[in-house]
């Protein structure tokens, strides 16, 4: 539960005494010494690096300390907001509300005089030199830890006793205010005080009632040989973020939990959360490790030797049947990923997959290692929540995935196993309803004779002259089990959500399909998948029945599949969708980013969101040409700021050239350009803008400007004609006025218009065809072009171009290219060709790339 708090204005300061209560008397004290702290801009840098920005990660410093400092028992009091009484309400009586301290008060050995001076030598510390074998390793090395508590308080007060000498101290950060190394040469002078018991019991008073065992601890019959007590007042905003179901458990989890370390917060121990669930597979490390075996790393009996990395890596990592991501804990915690000790401290609470790329979803919900590297400490970063990149790094997390898919495989073996559900029995077995397979047999029935695919089945394998025989024999077969098995097989984002092969009657899933996707990542089983597949196939199928054309099927399950693909978040895949999505840039806040991206997608880049609430570009392009000789064939990369009014066009003084090229620079990208749908004067290069972007390229930082009309008439050209990459990357180089952008593309569109010698689109293509027929390769446009001396008058990118045009205008269902020249025809040449057709007609009222006889 989040604590409800009610700040007081920073800049009051004559409620202090109300506020701080007994830790403002404390502070009045007699001193009986000064503590030199020297802050200087290494601090600065420090906190400006964004250490500690979670108000639970900086309580966690402090139970560090009592760690550090050999206690055996640690108490956390949160505090709760005093309020006026009923007397005092019904009298009218304004009373300030009180915030008690938030406290941590522990058993270790204490800090004496010595111990306070070295607690305040800031980015100093003792425990740097401590020994790794030492009985209780030291957590902190950096001295940092105590500056934590400036991120959610004001005052930071210390009370220690040892050798029943009660020491105290109280670190006002607000009187640090304006202090810097060069113009402050002596250091700021912090109070030390010595106090008698009764005066500490005055001062600590309102812990009596919060939690008695941290009372005796200090104060009891039996009290500690040594104690303290640091307590944070005088509260900042970040406190308001602190919930203390997830501050329990990031000191059950983060930090060592030990037989002779106990965590109490607000007077309940903290202990392990983990459930007692059963296992289906564990992994120790060392060994007989095959996992390090096949790395190469050596092992012991207890564990592996990771290259550069001083000493064992140790741990377990198990793979649960039930997932761990589930239940009400879920929203403070997560007990599935990697838990990276170093010296006993988890150092990657907020990074589950400790910096690898996401892994299976099903397996790693499921999925948790424990492992010990203390060896890592010497790659830690400052804030220790995080490594640096390195060789041994990259070494150990190839380790991790490693344990990871060797648990996944046990996973994946245990899953298939499992029952699918009884209803998938009355699609493989169990003399089906003759609703499923009359629908069946006659639609693989029309495919056959008609020797054309349907939307989801595909055309068999069978000679003209075996068509009976073989229909005959798949009648049969289907009368007993109209799908063989189920396959889950990646055949891309934007390929088919399924196909039926009527030559084994298996049904292919496909596993990249957004709305598949999104299905196998929510359900506990493959049942629902299966389940959807095999419907999807029998609507293809009952449709025909209906007497459907074969067009009109074929339109009305792209509109499905595009409905499957918005519901499961997907974006749009072809180049109508974006031409429309591009229409309606200018009306929703962040559509003009999103619209921009997919259209240069489109334009074959690949595109990498930014923007919204993320300070950087609104997004990345990525042109991936292979790295070659010439200049025209090296990738590169381009990142944009899509701009956006309320007047009708954006201003000059909206266009800021400096953050633009900052973002060009944190990317390493190449170029850079501002998109709207219009600027301020952008008909004059003399205007403001124009001539603040003839500036820039004169002082050698050139930055475009584009419009919305400008990307449309290239995704348009680019229908049509196809448009390389290495063509594109002229227009960011030469252009970058409105005017001159204008002018690239009209000499573009003039160009391509009068070139006498277009891409014969049909030649390619079914010359790609007559590939098919060797089911030991892929079909690919370089080998097509090696074969017909009429294509090797065009470079192999200028042909790939203008398939990857073609794969706009109908989409991947139709076929699929790869940047490589590898092609899939899910279609005829002579299909393609006509529905390329028919979208251009509707849309542009043009035909397609003129057809060429094959000689």
């Amino acid at each position: 539960m989040t604590a409800e708090i009610t700040h007081r204005d920073d800049s009051d300061t004559d409620r202090d005494a109300v506020v701080m209560d007994g830790l403002a008397a404390l502070e009045a004290e007699r001193a009986v010494s000064t503590i030199p702290v020297h802050v200087s801009y290494e601090i600065i840098r420090l906190f400006s690096e964004g250490l500690y920005q979670s108000p639970h990660k900086a309580i966690e410093e402090l139970v560090s300390n009592s760690y550090d400092a050999g206690a055996k028992h640690v108490h956390v009091l949160l505090p709760q907001a005093e309020v006026p009484d009923d007397d005092q309400a019904a009298t009218g009586t304004e009373v300030p509300w009180q915030l008690p301290p938030l406290w941590v008060v522990d058993d270790g050995h204490g800090l004496d005089s010595d111990g306070f001076f070295q607690l305040w030598r800031v980015a100093d510390s003792v425990k740097a030199a401590a020994p790794q074998d030492a009985e209780r390793p030291p957590i902190g090395q950096f001295g940092i830890g105590k500056l934590a508590a400036y991120v959610l308080a004001w005052r930071l007060t210390h009370v220690s006793c040892v050798g029943g000498v009660i020491r105290s101290t109280t670190m006002n950060f607000r009187r640090l205010a304006g202090i810097h190394q060069y113009n402050n040469i002596s250091p700021f002078g912090l109070e030390l005080h010595e106090i008698t018991t009764e005066r500490a019991q005055e001062h600590l008073a309102d812990i009596k009632d919060r939690d008695p065992k941290a009372w005796d601890l200090m104060f009891g019959e039996y009290p500690a040989e040594s104690w303290t007590a640091a307590g944070l007042s005088d509260f900042k905003d970040l406190y308001d973020k602190l919930s203390a179901g997830r501050l329990q458990w990031v000191l059950s989890t983060g930090l060592p939990l030990h037989a002779d370390f106990q965590i109490f917060l607000n007077k309940n121990e903290v202990k392990s959360s983990k459930e007692n669930l059963e296992v289906l597979y564990l992994h120790e490390c060392g060994g007989d490790d095959a996992v390090a075996e096949a790395l190469t790393f050596k092992t012991t009996p207890t564990g592996v030797v990771i290259p550069g990395i001083t000493g064992e890596v140790t741990g377990t990592a198990k793979i649960f049947k039930k997932k761990l991501t589930e239940g009400k804990s879920d929203q403070y915690s997560r007990s599935h990923g990697f838990f990276i000790r170093v010296r006993g401290r988890v150092i990657n609470l907020d990074d589950q997959l400790f910096g690898l790329p996401a892994l299976n979803h099903a397996a790693w919900s499921r999925f948790s290692m424990e492992i010990t590297v203390d060896g890592l400490r010497e790659h830690l970063l400052s804030s220790r929540e995080g490594v640096r990149n390195s060789l041994a790094t990259d070494a150990f997390r190839d380790y991790l995935r490693g344990v990871f898919n060797a648990c996944r495989n046990a996973f994946d073996d245990w899953n298939e196993k499992q029952k699918h559900g009884i209803d998938l029995d009355h699609l493989l077995k169990d003399s089906p309803s003759a609703f499923l397979t009359e629908p069946l047999i006659d639609g693989v029935s029309r495919v056959v004779q008609d020797n054309e695919e349907s939307f989801y089945i595909d055309l068999p394998e069978v000679e003209p002259s075996d068509r009976v025989e073989w229909l005959r024999e798949y009648s049969q077969s289907v009368s007993q089990a109209p799908f063989s098995e189920f396959i889950l097989e990646a055949t891309g984002q934007f390929g088919r959500a399924v196909r039926y092969s009527p030559d084994n009657r298996a049904l292919f899933i496909n596993t990249d399909h957004p709305f598949i996707e999104k299905l196998l990542a929510s359900g506990k089983t493959k049942a629902p998948v299966y389940l959807f597949g095999s419907s999807e196939v029998m609507v293809d199928l009952i449709l025909q029945d209906h007497g459907l054309s074969r067009a009109a099927i074929i339109d009305f399950m792209a509109d499905r599949d595009r409905v499957l693909r918005l519901v499961a978040g997907a974006e749009p895949s072809t180049a109508a969708e974006v031409l429309r999505l591009l229409q309606s840039a200018n009306k929703h806040e962040f559509a003009l980013e999103r619209a921009v991206g997919l259209a240069f997608r489109v334009l074959g880049f690949e595109y990498e969101r930014g923007g919204l609430n993320i300070p950087g570009a609104d997004g990345i392009l990525y042109a991936r040409l292979g790295r070659g000789s010439g200049e025209s064939l090296i990738d590169y990369k381009v990142v944009y700021d899509s701009k956006q009014t309320n007047q009708p066009a954006v201003p000059a003084d909206k266009i800021n050239i400096d953050s633009i090229r900052d973002f060009l620079k944190k990317e390493s990208a190449d170029f850079a350009f501002f998109i709207a749908v219009a600027f301020a004067g952008q008909e004059r290069d003399d205007s403001k803008l124009g001539r603040a972007i003839i500036e820039a390229k004169e002082t050698g930082r050139p930055v475009s400007l584009l419009v919305i009309d400008h990307l449309r008439r290239l995704v348009e050209l680019h229908y049509q004609h196809g448009i390389t990459l290495t063509r594109l990357r002229s227009l960011f180089k030469e252009a970058h006025t409105v005017s001159e952008v204008t002018r690239w593309i009209d000499n573009l569109e003039r160009e391509l218009s009068e070139q006498d010698e277009r891409v014969p689109l049909m030649r390619l293509l079914e010359g790609l065809e007559e590939a098919k027929a060797d089911h030991l390769a892929i079909p690919n446009v370089h080998t097509a072009r090696a074969l017909d001396s009429e294509l090797k008058a065009f470079t192999p990118e200028r042909l790939i171009a203008a398939l990857q045009a073609v794969a706009t205008i109908v989409g991947s269902r139709w076929i699929e290219v790869e940047t490589g020249g590898n092609i899939r025809l899910h279609h005829t040449a002579q299909q393609i060709i006509a529905e390329v057709e028919r979208h251009l007609r509707g849309l542009l009222g043009v035909d397609a790339m003129e057809r060429r006889p094959v000689k």
